[in-house]
């Protein structure tokens, strides 16, 4: 077998079991939930139905992992060409405290025009991150200032609505591709 098949076959596998841990560790994560999106109005995950989603969680003062997350979202985005208009991106603030949606707006259109970003009250963001077993957690700086330390995944909603695969942060953005040329060429 080449070594490129052998990687893509294991990562596969790999993908596939973080999901079923994630799984069997605390129910089966993800749903429908209300928050408000970047231009002020509210938002229901089932208003994209019929859409794959990528959901992304950080917040806009994140140095590191949330720009270069969503840098891979627009690059697979591009890649799909026509059928972009059949995914979506979203990026979910834990930080509603600085990430107003005015704040969300500039930060998801400097990645694209078509990602929508989302925030709300401390307790709507809790609680959807509580459903998408995502982690975070305050991290006061010496300057008075603070960050967020938060995990790092990137969920897969397919069509329906129903979360189909949690991609861990770090893998080329030519893995997500896949997946989703997957579900798109399966009617995911």
């Amino acid at each position: 077998m080449d070594a490129p098949l052998l990687r893509k076959g294991l990562l596969c596998l790999l993908l596939a079991f973080c999901f079923a841990i994630s799984q069997a560790n605390a129910g089966s994560p993800g749903g429908d939930f209300q928050l408000t999106d970047q231009t002020g109005k509210p938002f229901g995950l089932e208003q994209l139905r019929g859409k794959l989603v990528l959901l992304f969680f950080g917040y806009t003062y994140c140095p590191d992992i949330c720009p270069t997350e969503l840098s891979s979202v627009v690059a697979v985005l591009d890649a799909l060409g026509d059928e972009a208009d059949e995914v979506q991106g979203l990026f979910i603030s834990l930080d509603p405290a600085r990430d107003s949606p005015k704040v969300l707006r500039n930060y998801t259109h400097y990645f694209s025009q078509g990602l929508i970003g989302l925030t709300g009250s401390q307790a709507q963001i809790d609680r959807v991150a509580q459903q998408y077993q995502v982690r975070y957690r305050r991290h006061e700086l010496a300057n008075g200032g603070y960050s967020l330390d938060h995990s790092a995944n990137l969920y897969l909603i397919d069509r329906q609505g129903a979360l189909v695969a949690v991609v861990p942060y770090g893998l080329p953005p030519e893995h997500l591709l896949k997946l989703v040329n997957d579900l798109l060429d399966h009617g995911g």
